[in-house]
């Protein structure tokens, strides 16, 4: 079977780049299976030494535990973001409980916890470098915050409740995914699109061609509580459809609505709170992070409360003037916000973000703009590698190189939306950076994007660049 897995081996693909382009999707479960195995055998290993619990023997064995499981976790879940097709969704429903279970059986088990405890309170008489006294206390930390010092009972029940969450939380991805695509809204007149570019235009014809709908238009939901298009769009029934359709995802009826998944995950994670020792999941959450706690969100929050009021109502202001002063005059609403937005701008600034859109074509962008500045700051320069295939056409990889030449990994851009991708913006490992495994980052870069009709260029709105340079920051 390890021959005729391509997960069961390591890559040979430059930087360990997984090879997509032989994993299947029925690759992928007895690959997580084999390697679950694999990790609990190490950790077994480690639990039932006979030996003192030391740093080395107990942290950086745990460390280094795991690794083929993380390999195929990357591999996996860069595609269940990205381009989640039905076989891939069948592996993550039937994957989430199998990693629920598998993490609780490592973060749980009392004889690891006890010489990772021992490692701890040791560490005032261990001679460590700040980097290894890090690990020790991460490792600590987060096997207590799993829940490892409870007693047997209450990890039967909190395994219980990791497991419905992962499936619950699987299924809501799944039902949004699906709600997103079914709400997709169609338009039969293009004199309804009026204030799109002929790019986008083309984009929605080639969206509609794509559903079997020759002669309309669909402009697809690719943010999620917006849409780009809600800020140019000159037909006001126009921005009502879409705005409607983008807040309505899951809250509909029928059997993609999210509200009672929702109902049952907050019950359950308030469950778990409780069990854990935390008057709330916000409580649980934010212990762990930067905030500490939920009140010091929440005072942060009231701070910016009052100006974010004032700020918001003045706009509004100006928002309203200009609609007052429009050839049919009505009162502002939600799906109204962006667009006149534009105009205040547009009076106030002469600016016109539409016009900037002929200078923000992705590839310059991208190369003129992006990787020159990483470049200009930081010495790096990029190659791309036509020769490595991603998990998708349309992902691009790019291979990166420091100021002296030398090679760092390897930079996935994937930039279109499409059927099968969640909404947003995000950044991920393919493979982790590592010193003690000698590895490299691969890392990808996921926009949403429309996807302009064959021939035609790429041009990004401003938002779509400052996201571009955003995600780009978090693969720095």
């Amino acid at each position: 079977m390890v021959h005729e897995n391509p997960l069961l081996s390591p890559s040979t693909l430059p930087y360990r780049l997984p090879d997509y382009a032989r994993i299947r999707p029925e690759h992928y479960l007895p690959a997580f299976e084999w390697a679950f195995t694999e990790h609990l055998r190490e950790i077994e290993q480690i639990a039932t030494s006979a030996a003192p619990p030391t740093f080395e023997n107990t942290v950086v064995a745990l460390e280094e535990s795991g690794r083929m499981l993380e390999d195929v976790a990357h591999a996996f879940y860069t595609v269940a973001s990205a381009d989640a097709t039905a076989p891939i969704q069948q592996v993550d429903e039937q994957l989430a409980p199998l990693m629920a279970a598998h993490e609780d059986a490592v973060r749980l088990d009392a004889r690891l916890y006890a010489r990772v405890r021992a490692v701890h309170d040791q560490l005032d008489t261990l001679t460590l470098s700040q980097e290894d006294r890090y690990l020790v206390e991460r490792h600590h930390r987060e096997m207590a915050h799993a829940g490892a010092a409870l007693d047997a009972d209450d990890k039967a029940r909190l395994s219980e409740l990791n497991r419905r969450l992962s499936v619950l939380t699987t299924t809501f991805e799944k039902n949004l995914l699906a709600d997103t695509n079914e709400l997709a809204v169609v338009f039969e007149d293009a004199a309804d699109l009026d204030g799109l570019s002929e790019g986008e235009l083309s984009a929605a014809a080639e969206a509609a061609r794509g559903r079997g709908l020759d002669g309309a238009w669909v402009v697809t939901l690719t943010l999620f509580t917006g849409h780009p298009y809600l800020s140019s769009l000159t037909n006001r029934r126009a921005r009502e459809r879409i705005m409607a359709a983008s807040r309505s995802r899951g809250s509909r009826g029928g059997t993609h609505d999210n509200r009672g998944v929702l109902r049952d995950i907050v019950r359950l994670r308030a469950e778990r709170a409780a069990l854990l020792g935390y008057p709330s999941h916000a409580a649980y959450i934010t212990a762990d992070q930067t905030a500490g706690s939920p009140e010091a969100v929440e005072e942060m929050l009231r701070r910016l409360a009052v100006p974010a009021a004032r700020n918001a109502a003045a706009e509004y202001a100006a928002l309203q003037e200009i609609a007052d002063r429009s050839a049919s005059p009505h009162q502002i609403a939600a799906h109204d916000w962006a667009f006149y937005t534009e105009k205040v701008r547009a009076a106030r600034y002469d600016l016109d973000r539409a016009a900037l859109r002929p200078w923000f074509e992705a590839e310059r962008v991208l190369k003129d703009g992006v990787f020159r500045a990483a470049d200009a700051l930081y010495g790096l320069s990029f190659r791309e590698r036509d020769d490595l295939v991603a998990y998708h056409p349309d992902a691009r990889v790019f291979e990166v190189f420091d100021a002296d030449g030398s090679a760092l990994g390897l930079f996935v851009l994937d930039l279109y939306t499409r059927d099968s991708k969640r909404g947003g913006a995000w950044m991920n490992p393919i493979v982790s950076q590592s010193a003690m495994r000698g590895t490299h980052p691969v890392v990808v870069n996921n926009l949403n994007v429309s996807k302009p009709a064959a021939g035609s260029p790429t041009l990004l709105t401003l938002d779509e660049v400052t996201t571009l340079f955003h995600e780009f920051g978090h693969a720095l």
